[in-house]
Parts: C-alpha cells; sequence; structure tokens
C-alpha cells in the first residue's frame, strides 16, 4: 500500500508592516540617486546611533527579542507572480514629510552607529504613527527648521502581497505569521523605561552627528498619541526621540 505525500497548504498572501519606533536614521536610495519625485526608492538602510540604547525586536504581540549590535537584513518573500511596486520619492514625502525631519542632500552616515538593517526590496508604502506635538519648541540650533510641528515615533514601511520574509541576523526564530492580514515587526531603539533629560540629549547629539545636523535638545518631547488598538511593546507612551530620513 502506498500513501501519498501531504503538500503543504499555499500561504495566503499577507501585508509585512516593519515599525521602527524610535531614534533611527533611514537613509533612502533612490535610482540613479535622483530627487526627482518620480523616481523610484531602491533600497533603505537604517541606522540606530550609539546612545545607550538597547534594541530589540517583536512580532505581532509576541516577545520581545534583544537585538545584537550587528548588521541586519529584511529580505520579504513575495507571493509568485507578484512584481512589487517600490514607492516613488514624491510618494514618500507625501506620506510622512508633514511629521518627520527630511534631511536634503542624502548625506553619508557618519561612524558612531550601534546596529543598522538593510532592506535591498524597497517598501511599497511608507506611513507613520505616535505623533508628538509641539516638537520644534523641544530645540534650539541651525537646523531647527528641519523638524516638523508634529513628529512621529513609528515608522512604518510596508511590504504588500507577501508569503513570508527573511529576518537575517536575527538571534531568534522569526515566525512571521499575520493576524488579520497583517505580520507587524516592531523594531525598538529602547526598552522599556521613561529616560532622564541627559540620556534624551544623547539620543538627540547621537542622531544629529550620524547625518551632521545642529540639533540640541532643551526639554523632553511631549507624550505620544498612537492608533487606537495599536500593540505597544513599552510601558511609556512614546520614545525618547524621533528618526529623521536623509535623501537624495
Amino acid at each position: 500500500m502506498t500513501t501519498q505525500a501531504s503538500v503543504p497548504s499555499p500561504v495566503t498572501p499577507f501585508e509585512l508592516h516593519l515599525h521602527f519606533e524610535g531614534a533611527f536614521i533611514f537613509s533612502v536610495k533612490t535610482e540613479g540617486n535622483s530627487s526627482d519625485p518620480g523616481a523610484k526608492i531602491t533600497g533603505v538602510d537604517i541606522y540606530a546611533p550609539v546612545c545607550g540604547h538597547t534594541n530589540s525586536a517583536t512580532i505581532n504581540s509576541g516577545s520581545t527579542y534583544m537585538l545584537e549590535s550587528y548588521w541586519h537584513c529584511i529580505d520579504p518573500v513575495f507571493a509568485e507572480g507578484y512584481a512589487p511596486s517600490p514607492i516613488t520619492l514624491g510618494a514618500l514625502k507625501t506620506n510622512i514629510a508633514a511629521n518627520t525631519p527630511m534631511v536634503p542632500g542624502n548625506r553619508p552616515i557618519k561612524g558612531g552607529w550601534d546596529i543598522a538593517f538593510t532592506l535591498p526590496v524597497p517598501p511599497e508604502d511608507w506611513a507613520c504613527d505616535e505623533f508628538v506635538a509641539n516638537a520644534p519648541a523641544s530645540f534650539t540650533g541651525q537646523d531647527l527648521g528641519l523638524i516638523p510641528a508634529s513628529v512621529a515615533l513609528d515608522q512604518v514601511l510596508i511590504y504588500k502581497n507577501v508569503t513570508g520574509a527573511n529576518f537575517h541576523g536575527a538571534c531568534f526564530p522569526a515566525d512571521f505569521a499575520p493576524v488579520n492580514g497583517v505580520a507587524s515587526l516592531y523594531l525598538n531603539s529602547e526598552v522599556p523605561y521613561i529616560p532622564t533629560l541627559q540620556h534624551e540629549r544623547r539620543a538627540t547629539d547621537a542622531i544629529a552627528q550620524l547625518v551632521g545636523l545642529d540639533w540640541v535638545l532643551q526639554t523632553p518631547l511631549g507624550a505620544a498619541s498612537a492608533s487606537t488598538g495599536r500593540f505597544q511593546p513599552r510601558t511609556k507612551t512614546g520614545y525618547c526621540m524621533m528618526g529623521a530620513v536623509s535623501a537624495p
């Protein structure tokens, strides 16, 4: 008697949301290093500065794992036959510039980063969450004008129609099982504590040094407001500092 080998059930495609929460610099690459609004994003490198943070990762609402201080790579696996359409530079700015410091000139990243992520496949969409109002009032410096009135502490990079993802460099089993059609990976730049002002200033200085900015934090950022019902892997509603995007 012979038995037929079981065939794995096909995976229903889902969205992969990468939440970068806290102090990160996003170095955005475009085709031909073009600053044209229609230029497609070709890749993104993300850096967390050396400022006393412990970086961590959480998938959906599962356990929170520490990340070691080196390069990581997140590579989505798309459904068979699906051709992703990368977000354009113009669409990126339309989506997030009102709540994200945008550093012009695609500046090179200086040494002093603690952990880094590379996204060799560009996201198809980009959004933000966890908003802090009246942010410029917390800073002084020559580059104060780059800080929007309201800043986002959570940058959400989105991939559509995926069946999984590879998280190279992670020291834990990364199971990207979707919940209600979405698998969410939360990459947090600090463990859950309420930081001191000295720590917040170190984070601000470290971000500024990575891309050459003149920012000085005078008072802490206020509490963040987030989407209703959103998973929060912290005990504090917010992070010590926002991130910034460096693009052509």
